[in-house]
């Protein structure tokens, strides 16, 4: 079952709103062009301590969604004025920067690593075995020995590394770090990371477009609307 991190837009709360938060969202998404999700997941699921909450966030305030079990200080969305973007564009930049900071220093006097697209090419359909290849190269063992973990390893994140300038790379951990995979704008429009589909050029063409077109959205809302992520699952 693939999993889809998705931001939902909604317009602020009125007075007569006779539905609750959980139950706008669900609306929200029963309305997505080309059929429904198998299932749903907005207080519970792998997103629900995606946002920071600005200082002085009243916790029980009901515009925001939260988990039980989750941080105090964190939240899966609710009313922008509460949700520190900012803050969150930061934190996501200032990780860049250490992982391209230990990688240049742990792969000093390495041969420059080959780019993705040359093992894509190389294997076509055969995604795994090129995987590994790519993988194999020096460069690219040193990353996996400081990322620790094999589930922290993304190719697409490995590829961007060996591609990028340390400034390109920070952009785009800075780019990356609000939206989720897919968003649902306010006039039911759904837009997709086309990376997330399969469909994206090694260079993340369409994906920077993606990031770039839902990180102005969402800014350009209003301070009372919220941004809320979904788990969506199919």
């Amino acid at each position: 079952m693939a999993s889809r991190h998705t931001l939902v837009c909604l317009p602020a709360h009125a007075a007569e709103t006779a539905y609750t938060l959980d139950t706008r969202l669900r609306r929200a998404l029963n309305k997505v062009r080309g059929g429904h999700f198998d299932s749903y997941q907005i207080t519970q699921g792998r997103y629900t301590s995606h946002f920071p909450l600005i200082s002085g966030a009243p916790a029980d305030d009901p515009r925001l969604v939260r988990s039980a079990s989750g941080q105090p200080d964190r939240c899966a969305g609710g009313v922008l004025s509460l949700l520190d973007l900012a803050a969150l564009r930061d934190r996501r930049a200032a990780e860049a920067a250490d992982l391209y900071d230990a990688w240049s220093r742990a792969t000093e006097g390495m041969p420059p690593a080959k780019p993705w697209a040359a093992f894509a090419e190389h294997w076509g359909s055969d995604s795994f075995r090129a995987l590994l290849a790519f993988r194999d190269q020096p460069q690219l063992k040193a990353l996996a020995e400081i990322k620790g973990k094999p589930g922290a390893r993304q190719r697409d994140e490995e590829a961007a590394l060996i591609s990028l300038d340390r400034a390109g790379f920070i952009a785009r951990a800075r780019r990356r770090a609000v939206p989720g995979n897919s968003l649902r704008e306010l006039d039911d429009t759904w837009t997709t990371d086309p990376a997330w589909l399969n469909s994206d050029d090694a260079a993340e063409t369409g994906s920077t477009a993606y990031y770039d077109h839902a990180n102005a959205y969402i800014d350009a809302l209003p301070a009372d609307f919220l941004v809320v992520g979904v788990d969506c699952r199919r």
